[in-house]
């Protein structure tokens, strides 16, 4: 991808790509991926991410510029400061997440409230002022990250599973809201995949996890950051309101 594969890339020169929780896995790998084709990118992760520095080293290094704005996802307040900031916008991409099991009995209400508040209300800040933006500009590509759990669900994880389906219904909402702006809003959703967040989890679970699929084995953060950087580029010019299957045949639609 050159610049002007981006929607409207040519006329407007250099895209800026805003990638949220791209301190480690699939966030990285996007923000690394709109780099290497010199894209400007702002990277958000929370205050205590140690690694955005050497994300930064590394995208200026293949040619891209970068910049950091941390902040917690689900502080509304801060979201804004962000985007005081921003005058223009190319693509947003709602990556910032986390995992967390638990039995339904077990499950805390300061649990739920904390998984929907980072997913949904997440993506939402961040949609919200991005939109103001690109309404404004008439153009822009919004992608979310969602799940294949948030379309099947999975038992122990009903929080997560509930955040994630909100994302996909949230997605749908606004690609049908802002379409008559030329902004488009898709989601890519997921399997399982070799991030550090699930390597926490250990070699049972990933070997258990893999052996869900037909593939048989997990995604690569870099395999969910091309079909993202897809999403957002001209080549998906007339796609919106879609949820891209990336998970190794685990859902298969259609």
């Amino acid at each position: 991808m050159q610049p002007d594969d981006f929607d409207n890339g040519a006329r407007r020169g250099v895209p800026t790509c805003l990638v949220t929780g791209a301190g480690s896995g699939i966030g990285r790998a996007v923000a690394l991926a709109f780099a290497s084709r010199h894209a400007r990118v702002i990277v958000n992760d929370l205050p205590s991410c140690t690694t955005l520095d050497a994300l930064r080293d590394e995208i200026e290094t293949i040619g891209g510029a970068c910049t950091i704005a941390t902040g917690d996802v689900s502080d509304p307040g801060r979201v804004r400061e962000i985007f005081a900031d921003i005058e223009r916008l190319d693509v947003l991409v709602n990556n910032a997440g986390f995992l967390q099991e638990s039995e339904i009995t077990g499950l805390t209400d300061a649990m739920w409230d904390r998984m929907i508040r980072v997913h949904l209300y997440g993506a939402f800040y961040f949609a919200r002022e991005a939109a103001r933006v690109m309404k404004r500009e008439r153009h822009g590509a919004i992608v979310s990250v969602a799940s294949d759990i948030g379309q099947i669900g999975c038992e122990n994880l009903s929080h997560y599973s509930a955040a994630k389906g909100g994302i996909i219904a949230l997605t749908k909402s606004l690609a049908r809201e802002l379409a008559p702006y030329h902004v488009r809003v898709n989601a890519v959703a997921p399997g399982g995949v070799l991030t550090p967040m699930v390597d926490a989890l250990g070699d049972a679970y990933v070997t258990e996890e893999s052996a869900r699929y037909p593939m048989k084995r997990l995604g690569t953060p870099d395999e969910i950051a091309n079909v993202v950087r897809f999403l957002a580029s001209d080549a998906a010019s007339f796609m919106t309101g879609q949820i891209v299957g990336v998970n190794g045949g685990g859902v298969m639609n259609g």
